[in-house]
């Protein structure tokens, strides 16, 4: 059985407790997705969080966050970007003929 880099980012982080963006979404009433670069990022509503304080009480300390264009929400950016961004996993770059 082969695992992905990014599946096994996501088990060594489990693993020593580490928050991944999906645990700390649901916790906090979030809503993931990816920007257009790719980047997992976070939605959290202003009716839950309506202060910046609060927000930033709470996020892990190597993410970052902003207001949404709208001011409807807060936009966490945390740094971790979907594989299919232009970094491909293991499995994929031997089926392309590439080895790291």
């Amino acid at each position: 059985m082969r695992i992905t880099k990014r599946q096994l980012r996501i088990i060594i982080r489990e693993a020593v407790g580490a928050t991944t963006p999906e645990t700390w979404a649901s916790k906090h009433k979030g809503e993931v997705d990816y920007d257009e670069e790719g980047q997992k990022i976070i939605y959290l509503s202003k009716e839950d969080y309506p202060r910046e304080e609060m927000v930033h009480e709470y996020l892990p300390g190597e993410w970052d966050f902003e207001d949404t264009y709208d001011e409807s929400s807060w936009v966490i950016y945390t740094g971790e970007y979907h594989e299919e961004a232009g970094v491909w996993s293991d499995e994929r770059d031997y089926e392309a003929g590439f080895k790291s």
